[in-house]
């Protein structure tokens, strides 16, 4: 284990106000596409399912955020899932919001992956991506928490892994196609900042996440990526995929 990152303080004046920096954020986001969805209703009723998707997806992870932010910094540490070997050893409170921050978050990019591939990719494009994403992040919000309860933690963990990969690549894939295949320039950009921005939340949640600290530390040697990246960088890279996220449907969705 990295000694480094274990015994780097943390700074509580800095980091959970970065992190409810982001919360804030996505609350923003959230009340403008709930006010898209309710527009939508009237003009388009095509485009409101995957609106609402999007809204319920920015709008759970909200509350995971914010709940986690709480275990974290005071209800347990920093450091307390990392230095455990699988299954990771937290009890009580610690562990229930650790799980509820599991729970709320994957069925919401459930709930949106189902959207997106019901309403976007099978009747917008007509193409049947075989509900993948959908079922993939179910299954890997299954594992993640069978990950704090099973002797066999070690071989979920690799449930973990190979889920992840999926439903982390295939909608890059997925929204470089719609970037190609967009009727207007303003879309087609629109797909592609989609893209950076999905990139940028995607980093700042595998670095914030604990079990992948475990997984790089204990399969590959040692960590790749300085501590300051993990504490102060995670909250900006999510805040600013977010906000790219945000700008990138508003612009896609501003004139359908």
């Amino acid at each position: 284990m990295n000694n480094d990152f274990l015994n780097y303080p943390i700074n509580y004046t800095i980091e959970p106000p970065l992190w409810f920096m982001v919360s804030g954020i996505l609350a923003i986001i959230t009340i403008y596409f709930i006010n898209k969805y309710i527009k939508f209703g009237k003009i388009n009723k095509e485009a409101r399912p995957f609106i609402l998707g999007i809204a319920v997806f920015i709008g759970s992870y909200i509350i995971a955020r914010t709940i986690e932010t709480i275990r974290r910094y005071w209800i347990g540490s920093y450091y307390d899932i990392i230095t455990a070997t699988p299954p990771f050893t937290i009890t009580g409170l610690n562990l229930i919001l650790r799980l509820s921050y599991y729970i709320i978050s994957w069925t919401s990019i459930t709930f949106f992956y189902y959207m997106f591939e019901q309403h976007v990719m099978k009747k917008g494009m007509k193409k049947n991506t075989h509900y993948v994403l959908t079922i993939f992040s179910a299954a890997e919000g299954i594992f993640s928490c069978l990950l704090y309860f099973t002797a066999a933690a070690a071989w979920v963990m690799y449930g973990v892994i190979c889920f992840f990969f999926v439903i982390v690549f295939f909608p890059i894939i997925f929204f470089l196609y719609l970037s190609k295949m967009a009727p207007t320039k303003g879309q087609q950009i629109g797909w592609i900042f989609v893209t950076i921005g999905f990139i940028l939340v995607l980093l700042g949640i595998m670095l914030d996440l604990p079990e992948s600290y475990w997984v790089v530390t204990h399969y590959m040697g040692s960590p790749f990526f300085p501590p300051e990246l993990i504490h102060y960088g995670t909250p900006i890279l999510q805040a600013a995929g977010a906000i790219l996220l945000g700008i990138a449907f508003a612009n896609i969705y501003k004139n359908v």
